[in-house]
């Protein structure tokens, strides 16, 4: 069995008991989702990993009435699958400012999965983090932007955790590009992840261009709106901005092909 179709299958395959504790099926699929070259073949990323392992980890089906109890072995060979591929992930070389709001709560569900928008902005703050030379992670709300470290021994739940702090405060997407203004940082790419439409003082586009000019750097902005159907940040009109509304895999080939003048 491929293993893209291995991964959405685990949890059909534990209801059915398939998949019993302990038996050597258990430890031929651990192996399996854990094989690099296999991961590798079918081009597996680190987004794929985390889609499946919280499905898997919930216990039941998004629609249907399936349910099981997820195998310690097997939530554990994701994990490590995770990690396996992000170390898979060719750098881009840009400098990256990935910036989380955190001015509403982060529990829902993202639009395009069935994961939660913390544990996307978890999962990409760790991807970029661990495969970029030059990025900086930050989280922002009304209040202020705070620097994050995100380091390759984190895990996903201990980066979330990060990212959970007190909401307050309206959102305001323009307060990153004006944090990295103030404190001379060099940015390439900003990525802003957010449950909101900003209501900040500043347009962020505006607030861009105006970093544009002092830095002498073409920064390119993507703002990702988790739970939206529409967004209307970025100007229309700028090659360099970029909205996009919900998130999956193809979003992150989207994000590495701007971020590479691509498209």
């Amino acid at each position: 069995m491929p293993v893209v179709v291995l991964l959405k299958h685990l949890g059909k395959l534990t209801a059915d008991n398939v998949l019993a504790p302990g038996s050597p099926d258990v430890a031929a699929v651990c192996e399996r989702i854990q094989d690099e070259t296999a991961l590798k073949k079918a081009k597996t990323q680190p987004f794929n990993i985390l889609v499946a392992s919280e499905n898997y980890k919930r216990g039941h089906g998004k629609r249907s009435k399936l349910k099981w109890e997820p195998d310690g072995d097997i939530v554990q060979a994701l994990d490590c699958a995770f990690c396996k591929t992000i170390s898979m992930v060719e750098p881009t070389g840009k400098r990256f400012l990935v910036a989380v709001d955190v001015s509403s709560s982060l529990s829902s569900v993202t639009h395009g999965s069935s994961i939660s928008t913390v544990a996307v902005a978890a999962a990409m703050c760790m991807v970029i983090a661990q495969t970029e030379l030059n990025a900086q992670i930050v989280v922002f709300s009304e209040g202020g932007v705070v620097p994050c470290t995100v380091s390759s021994d984190m895990t996903l739940m201990q980066v979330a955790a990060q990212l959970i702090q007190t909401p307050g405060g309206s959102t305001d997407c323009a307060l990153p590009i004006i944090w990295a203004s103030e404190n001379e940082k060099t940015v390439d790419v900003f990525i802003i992840f957010t449950n909101n439409h900003t209501l900040g003082r500043k347009n962020p586009a505006d607030t861009l261009k105006t970093y544009r000019q002092k830095s002498g750097v073409f920064s390119k902005l993507i703002v990702c709106g988790m739970i939206a159907n529409s967004l209307s940040i970025a100007d229309p009109e700028d090659r360099g901005m970029l909205d996009i509304c919900g998130f999956d895999s193809q979003a992150v080939d989207v994000i590495r092909s701007f971020a590479l003048d691509a498209i």
